[in-house]
């Protein structure tokens, strides 16, 4: 069912085709919370200003990316 590049990254990753598969789910909700943010920024700077920056860099720390 899965490449050979698929199942070297669940092994890259340590985590199940499951756990993968939450893990990206939350990352993914998180994205999506930071895009809607940056478009309310779009309209009214004041609101939301590092907090895109803010999420992806946690995201990337927490995914030992920094």
């Amino acid at each position: 069912m899965f490449s050979k590049e698929c199942k070297l990254h669940l092994e890259e990753a340590d985590m199940s085709r499951w756990q993968h598969f939450k893990h990206a789910c939350k990352i993914s909700w998180r994205l999506e919370k930071a895009a809607w943010a940056v478009f309310i920024h779009a309209f009214a700077p004041r609101y939301f200003k590092t907090n895109a920056t803010d999420t992806c860099v946690a995201i990337a720390k927490e995914n030992k990316r920094i």
